[in-house]
C-alpha cells in the first residue's frame, strides 16, 4: 500500500510521519514510538469540514474544529458564496462565524447587508492592517478552541493569520487591480497556535466550492425560510409555484426577500444534482416525487373547479 505523508505536532516539535490512511489538518493521531515515525491510529473526528472536489469526491478540509471563520472581503463581496460556506460550517458540526475582512474599504453597506441577509450567525468586522476587530477574533480563539478560515483567494486570510499570530507566518500577495482576485499565496492547509491559546487553520482559497452537505445544513443556513415553510400546504413544497405556499406568501408580503429565497433554492438544487449524479436510486426517487407533485397539483385544481 502506498504511504502518504503528514506533519505531526508533538511535544518535541513537528515531525514528518507516514500514514496508510488519509489524514486531514486537525486530526489527532497516534504515531509509532520506535523507528521511522508512522501514523498508527487516527482518532475519531468530532467535526469535519468538507467539500466536493472538481472530480466529485468528498474532500476533508479540516477536522476537529469548533469554529468555521468565513471570510467575506469588502472589496469582492459575494453573499451567495458566504451562504454556501455557512452551510459548510453548519454541516461540519462546528459554528460558522462570518468575518467581513478589509472592513476599512466598507462604507457600511456590506456589514449592513450581511446582518440583514444572514440570520443566526455571528458577524464580525475586521481590518487586519489597522488592527480593527482583531480583539473580537482573538476572543473566539481561546484555549482548546480550534478555528478554520474559509474564503476565496485575496480575501485577506493570510494577512489575518499574521496579525493574529503577531508574526509573519503566512505569505501574502497583492490582488489584481481589475477584479480584486488574489493569487494562491497559501498552498496547503496548516495549523497554527495563536498567542491567546487557541488554534487556527489557514486554508488556500477555493475557486470551486461544490457542497458536500445535507439538507439540514441548508435549513440551518436559512432559518427564516424554514420557519415559513412549516406553514406550507404541501409538506414537500418546493416554494416555487405550489398553491398554499407560505414561503411565497412571505415574499409577496415583503416578510422574506426574494434574493434570500432564490439563494436557498439554488443550494437545494445543487444538492439535488449531486445526489442524483452519485445515486441512481435517488435519481429515480426524484423523478417519482416530481410525478406525484404534478398529480397532486392537477387533482387540487380539478377538485377546486368542481361545482
Amino acid at each position: 500500500m502506498d504511504y502518504a505523508g503528514c506533519m505531526v505536532a508533538t511535544d518535541q516539535g513537528s515531525i514528518f510521519a507516514r500514514s496508510k490512511e488519509p489524514t486531514a489538518v486537525g486530526d489527532w493521531v497516534h504515531i509509532s514510538a520506535d523507528g521511522e515515525p508512522n501514523v498508527e491510529h487516527i482518532a475519531e473526528r468530532r467535526t469535519q469540514v468538507t467539500r466536493r472536489d472538481p472530480e466529485g469526491r468528498v474532500q476533508v478540509l479540516a477536522a476537529n474544529v469548533d469554529l468555521v471563520l468565513v471570510t467575506a472581503p469588502a472589496d469582492r463581496m459575494s453573499l451567495a458564496r458566504v451562504e454556501r460556506e455557512i452551510a459548510i460550517g453548519w454541516d461540519s458540526g462546528a459554528e460558522p462565524v462570518v468575518l467581513l475582512t478589509k472592513a476599512d474599504l466598507d462604507d457600511g453597506s456590506h456589514i449592513t447587508g450581511l446582518r440583514e441577509r444572514l440570520l443566526g450567525v455571528r458577524i464580525l468586522s475586521v481590518s487586519a492592517p489597522d488592527s480593527d476587530g482583531l480583539d473580537d477574533v482573538r476572543a473566539l480563539l481561546q484555549p482548546e478552541h480550534t478555528a478554520v478560515l474559509l474564503g476565496p483567494s485575496g480575501a485577506g486570510k493570510s494577512t489575518l493569520v499574521n496579525a493574529l499570530l503577531e508574526r509573519e507566518a503566512a505569505e501574502t500577495g497583492e490582488v489584481r487591480g481589475g477584479d480584486h482576485r488574489g493569487r494562491h499565496t497559501t498552498t496547503s492547509r496548516e495549523l497554527h497556535v495563536v498567542p491567546s491559546g487557541g488554534y487556527l487553520i489557514d486554508t488556500p482559497g477555493l475557486r470551486s466550492l461544490s457542497l458536500a452537505v445535507d439538507e439540514d445544513a441548508v435549513l440551518a443556513t436559512y432559518p427564516d425560510v424554514a420557519s415559513f415553510a412549516d406553514d406550507c400546504k404541501f409538506r414537500d413544497c418546493t416554494h416555487e409555484h405550489e398553491p398554499g405556499c407560505a414561503v411565497l406568501q412571505a415574499v409577496a408580503t415583503n416578510d422574506l426577500s426574494p434574493e434570500r429565497l432564490m439563494s436557498y433554492q439554488r443550494l437545494l438544487k445543487d444538492l439535488d444534482y449531486v445526489r442524483r449524479r452519485d445515486d441512481p436510486v435517488a435519481a429515480a426517487a426524484n423523478k417519482a416525487l416530481w410525478r406525484q407533485r404534478s398529480m397532486d397539483v392537477k387533482r387540487m385544481y380539478r377538485d377546486r373547479d368542481k361545482p
